[in-house]
């Protein structure tokens, strides 16, 4: 009886070490959402990563998110945003590529081929022309993608990626929201790796009790 309570008490100092060697702090990776926001589905946590196809910095990290989002437990809700800065007239081609993707539930699928085509390749998505071919050697539908690129609603859903950059103060990408409280990012952890991902778990922790 004495040997096992001795090996918790050792197993719990153990966590908790490893609990502080992951310790962020507040105002350095991470901080306070100006003016926080409801998350999109009640009983639920959720991470929203606003993004850009043209950011070399999204793309570097984006490896890292998918792993990471492969892990993810069912009560927490993982959202891709692309960004929509006013003023930005070069951001709305990329945009259309992610709600066109969005709209055919591929966005997860077909995320790192859009990286990839914007970022190695240097494949200018943003005109049509060059867009609906790549599109079809991707083994799309090319009519259902044209569809959700430029359908009816798509200026609506446009105005929605600009309504939630402003709503969330989106100043940098990329950059994530977690429960519709606190903000973190590469910058601010000062890397392009998988410590991303801790801090996001770390803010996690603390809606512990959200549903499962």
């Amino acid at each position: 009886m004495l040997k096992h309570w001795i090996k918790t008490i050792v197993v719990s100092a153990t966590l908790l070490a490893a609990a502080g060697a992951q310790a962020f702090t507040e105002g350095k990776e991470y901080k306070a959402l100006a003016k926080p926001q409801p998350v999109a589905v009640a009983g639920k946590q959720e991470v929203i990563e606003f993004f850009w196809y043209g950011c070399p910095h999204c793309f570097a990290v984006e490896p890292v998110v998918e792993a990471w989002e492969a892990k993810l437990p069912k009560n927490v809700n993982f959202r891709r945003v692309h960004v929509m800065w006013d003023g930005r007239n070069d951001l709305e081609g990329h945009a259309r590529i992610f709600l066109a993707l969005e709209g055919m539930g591929l966005t997860r699928k077909h995320q790192m081929a859009v990286f990839k085509a914007i970022q190695q390749d240097r494949i200018e998505l943003r005109k049509e022309d060059v867009l609906f071919d790549w599109v079809k050697k991707q083994g799309l539908d090319l009519a259902k993608f044209k569809a959700n690129y430029s359908g009816f609603s798509t200026k609506m859903q446009l105005n929605k990626l600009s309504e939630m950059t402003r709503n969330y103060a989106v100043d940098g990408v990329p950059m994530f929201i977690v429960n519709g409280k606190w903000v973190t990012s590469p910058s601010m952890v000062g890397r392009e790796d998988g410590t991303i991902t801790k801090v996001i778990d770390s803010l996690l922790s603390k809606n512990a009790g959200a549903k499962k």
